[in-house]
């Protein structure tokens, strides 16, 4: 008898499907690889600009012309290597422990006010956002409030409040409410009539509406302010300590002045950039979670 033909497509779909795998998997793990490498330059650049900066800085209050005829006498900016020693005493040498009460403080202050901030702003943008009539009715008293120089309030709150972390805490909202609500309610406002239509068209309330619509697309927009809203609480909380405060960053600058004290001036300042930058690093990620739907996030 002659030989029955023999069905191979299931062999044939097997081999494609695992050629098909093989191939994704060798994309994904090229991509992978391009991303470190990504990185790791990103990083190396890093690194460099920061180790160039000091190393000048180092190198020119170290040289005699540059001390006498410039700005780089060490007795006014400093040296990295004499910071450096400074932050070790007052880290784990022979003043151990010193920077620490003041540097929570700061940063205590500097949460609470960002995280009282970022909700009272964030409710009234998404409250305000829903009625048109009522913004439009507190527009020029938001906009003047907003245009007022607020540092010129930081010894008024500080006399209303005292010199403790309330008067920080009140300065620092002071400053980031109105970035956080401007955010938040230009992004509420923000939505495509004809997706609100179409929510109300399914039988949406606006309470779903809200939370499945405006809520997400105003989360973008206020995520967009955090980095500057940290920073802003950040300089709240240290100008409130400049004017009225016995333990802070503020008050560690205001002293180092009075005694003409370069380098615990700007050993405090970089515990401050490094603050700052460690605010930031924890928004973003926050951030990463909370959009995770959105493209930016998206693996």
């Amino acid at each position: 008898m002659p030989d029955l033909p023999v069905d191979n497509t299931a062999a044939i779909r097997s081999s494609t499907e695992g050629d098909g795998l093989a191939t994704l998997k060798t994309h994904r793990d090229r991509a992978l690889g391009e991303a470190n490498r990504d990185r790791l330059i990103v990083f190396s650049a890093q690194v460099s600009i920061l180790a160039t900066f000091l190393g000048v800085w180092e190198v020119l209050t170290r040289t005699p012309w540059f001390v006498k005829n410039t700005f780089m006498d060490p007795f006014f900016i400093s040296r990295p290597s004499l910071v450096a020693q400074r932050l070790y005493d007052w880290t784990v040498g022979a003043q151990a422990g010193f920077i620490w009460p003041h540097l929570t403080s700061t940063l205590m202050a500097t949460m609470i006010g960002l995280v009282v901030s970022v909700i009272t702003g964030l409710l009234a943008g998404l409250l305000l956002s829903q009625n048109p009539r009522l913004a439009r009715v507190l527009h020029p008293f938001i906009t003047g409030a907003n245009a007022l120089p607020r540092i010129a309030f930081v010894p008024l709150i500080t006399m209303i409040f005292g010199l403790g972390l309330a008067s920080k805490v009140v300065t620092a909202w002071f400053i980031v409410f109105f970035l956080v609500f401007f955010n938040t309610f230009k992004g509420s406002c923000n939505i495509e009539k004809h997706i609100i239509d179409f929510c109300r068209t399914l039988g949406a309330t606006q309470s779903q509406i809200t939370w499945n619509v405006r809520v997400p697309h105003a989360l973008a927009w206020t995520f967009a302010a955090l980095p500057n809203a940290v920073a802003f609480s950040l300089i709240g909380v240290v100008l409130a300590e400049f004017v009225g405060s016995t333990v802070g960053m503020g008050y560690l600058i205001i002293t180092s002045l009075s005694t003409l004290n370069a380098t615990d001036m700007f050993s405090t300042i970089t515990l401050l950039s490094v603050l700052g930058i460690s605010l930031v690093t924890v928004i973003r990620r926050v951030e990463r979670y909370f959009m995770r739907w959105a493209p930016e996030f998206r693996e």
